[in-house]
């Protein structure tokens, strides 16, 4: 089996937990801008100084190939041979998928929040928890579903940890399916999108609860954007007891610094 995957933390997870128990013949990943396609052999003695998705595959001794034109991709791929992919930015041709079969990981519960960021909406309370395994088509996650599950995040206390529950369950999912066929059951009509936020979607709703409000952001601090606080027209960098900004919620109010604040000890 091959993989398809970009460099980002929920590729990273999840492949590393498919890894664990089948090591994949071929690790295939968007190729540098300006160099052309060419395949790497494994450094099993690679030291993995940061999550790359390309070193993980070098230390279970996974060829990668670089892929800078999908014309690069066909030789390597058998007829009929089952893909997966993890969070990758681009759809595939119609003639490779006439060629062999692609199976998506989605991190929403399809049809909900299709499209590139669909955890932003899920930390942001709007939807609950879930992966989906999906086959692909010519669109961005409308492919018949194979497979799906919630996932808990309740424990989760940061962005990092809400990607790698997710990536986990979903590899969990992977390894469990017998058999990888492109029989599964066609979308419901509707859904929603979730696009790359904007700044206004990060504004603290009055509306909200303090937990939700705390949980918001907790599970997007990897952003490192500001919020936005309408009763008292200011951003606000991060949560601290001791902070200068009152954030008003329907259930009481929670306490953050100010742009450029600093807490006095």
């Amino acid at each position: 089996m091959r993989c398809l995957a970009m460099e980002c933390l929920f590729s990273y997870h999840f492949l590393q937990k498919i890894w664990q128990h089948t090591p994949t013949e071929l690790l295939i990943v968007p190729a540098p801008a300006g160099r052309s396609s060419w395949l790497q052999q494994p450094r099993p003695n690679q030291i993995i100084s940061s999550p790359s998705v390309a070193e993980l595959a070098s230390t279970y001794g996974i060829p990668i190939l670089y892929m800078a034109r999908w014309n690069d991709v066909l030789p390597h791929i058998s007829k009929g041979e089952p893909l997966v992919t993890a969070c990758f930015p681009r759809l595939v041709p119609q003639r490779l998928l006439e060629h062999a079969s692609f199976f998506n990981i989605h991190p929403a519960m399809l049809p909900e929040l299709r499209g590139p960021d669909p955890l932003f909406y899920v930390a942001r309370g709007d939807v609950s928890a879930g992966i989906s395994i999906h086959q692909m088509d010519l669109q961005f996650d409308t492919g018949p579903i194979i497979m799906q599950q919630s996932v808990d995040i309740t424990n989760c206390a940061s962005e990092a940890e809400m990607i790698r529950t997710h990536a986990i369950t979903a590899a969990v999912c992977w390894l469990g399916l017998q058999t990888v066929s492109g029989v599964g059951r066609v979308q419901p009509r509707g859904g929603s999108y979730a696009p790359i936020p904007q700044i206004i979607d990060f504004t603290l709703d009055p509306l909200w609860s303090t937990q939700r409000t705390r949980r918001f952001i907790q599970l997007t601090n990897l952003r490192r954007q500001a919020y936005w606080v309408p009763a008292v027209q200011r951003w606000v960098s991060a949560l601290h007891p001791f902070g200068d900004i009152e954030i008003p919620c329907h259930d009481g109010y929670l306490r953050a610094l100010s742009i450029g604040s600093q807490v006095k000890e």
